[in-house]
């Protein structure tokens, strides 16, 4: 797991919001390859084994055709997420991670969580062994989250926080769209939606109570 992350990464239960602290025990360069990430608000504690966030939930097998390893399938990937050159931090599922290096070719600045997996992912700066129903991260730091299958509303709802004014979301045709976010396109297979903007003028409004 990438370092230069931690600071983007939260306790994902439900209390105060609280960064977690990682106890390394084996670096190699930038990277924790054993180690723990701990919340000192409820003392939860996840495990970082051979550089991949162990946390738990269920494993999906996915049925893997080659359509869905197809340099075509990579390009509608990128197409949903909105890859530019501009780079960002996008998480994909348990199918997406396979378009990661196709991903990284189209845009080298980005950097790719990849979650639902068994082990660590060669080109993701971080790996999710597991799928959690709340995701670790904080607020807007996102560009873009795409959800492969079963896409609870609790998960749906932390991608919503975790995603930039502006990032997208995507998931199957058959997850509700979740508030705080704008459908902008729709296929038979998934939807894209992109994260509403707070306006300032509401902004300032609630600061000035």
């Amino acid at each position: 797991m990438f370092v230069e992350l931690l600071d983007k990464l939260r306790c994902p239960h439900t209390h105060e919001d609280n960064p977690l602290i990682a106890t390394t025990a084996v670096t190699f360069e930038r990277y924790i390859v054993e180690g723990t990430l701990g919340c000192s608000v409820c003392l939860a504690e996840y495990r970082v084994h051979k550089g991949a966030m162990d946390m738990e939930g269920n494993f999906p097998v996915p049925a893997l055709t080659p359509e869905l390893l197809s340099e075509e399938e990579s390009t509608r990937r990128a197409a949903l997420l909105g890859l530019d050159e501009r780079g960002g931090l996008y998480l994909v599922d348990l199918l997406g991670r396979y378009s990661i290096p196709a991903h990284l070719a189209i845009s080298p600045d980005s950097q790719f969580v990849a979650m639902s997996v068994m082990d660590r992912q060669e080109h993701a700066v971080m790996s999710i062994c597991g799928r959690p129903d709340t995701l670790p991260f904080a607020a807007a730091c996102m560009r873009g989250i795409a959800f492969d299958i079963d896409v609870p509303v609790s998960l749906l709802q932390s991608a919503v926080n975790a995603l930039a004014p502006g990032g997208r979301l995507v998931a199957p045709a058959d997850t509700a769209v979740p508030p705080g976010v704008e459908e902008i396109a729709r296929d038979d297979r998934s939807w894209v939606a992109q994260r509403v903007a707070t306006p300032v003028l509401n902004v300032i409004r609630r600061a000035s109570r």
